[in-house]
């Protein structure tokens, strides 16, 4: 038997979840650069605010630095926002840099919230990937932050 390539949609992530905060400090949590360290990075790493320069207007460019904690590595990664809707929707790309300061394979980010009764619920996709193993590797460090994401609104509503 052949194996059927991966479609595009195959090639996507899409993560939904719950916080018990309003959409107000959910939104506040995902684009104030502040409160970004945080809560961005999965377990074993950290994003230092210094390293975060982000400008959040459409076509606003956007970089940081998240390091992992047991080897000092830096893992850079870019993008620009293509669509802002506060409080609701927020769309940029996303692409890691190479040790040769290029960017990588590059996917869009669209991050759709949605007030619910206990607070708000999102709707992350990513994508699509190259591989099925990038998609899957992307999951587990974003469900991940978003962990820690749901402690700090938790904390901060």
């Amino acid at each position: 038997m052949t194996e059927k390539a991966p479609t595009s949609e195959d090639l996507m992530l899409v993560i939904v979840r719950e916080f018990k905060a309003p959409i107000a400090v959910v939104w506040s949590a995902l684009t104030d650069p502040d409160q970004a360290p945080e809560w961005w990075g999965p377990h074993g790493f950290h994003v230092p605010r210094e390293s975060i320069d982000a400008d959040l207007e459409i076509g606003g460019l956007y970089r940081a630095c998240m390091i992992q904690e047991s080897t000092g590595q830096e893992h850079w990664w870019s993008g620009v926002h293509t669509d802002i809707e506060p409080p609701s929707l927020l769309v940029f790309t996303h692409a890691w840099d190479k040790p040769d300061g290029t960017r990588g394979f590059e996917t869009e980010v669209t991050i759709q919230l949605e007030e619910i009764d206990d607070g708000t619920q999102m709707t992350f996709t990513q994508g699509p990937f190259e591989s099925a193993a990038s998609r899957d590797s992307h999951g587990d460090g974003w469900r991940e932050s978003f962990d820690r994401l749901a402690n700090h609104v938790r904390v901060t509503a």
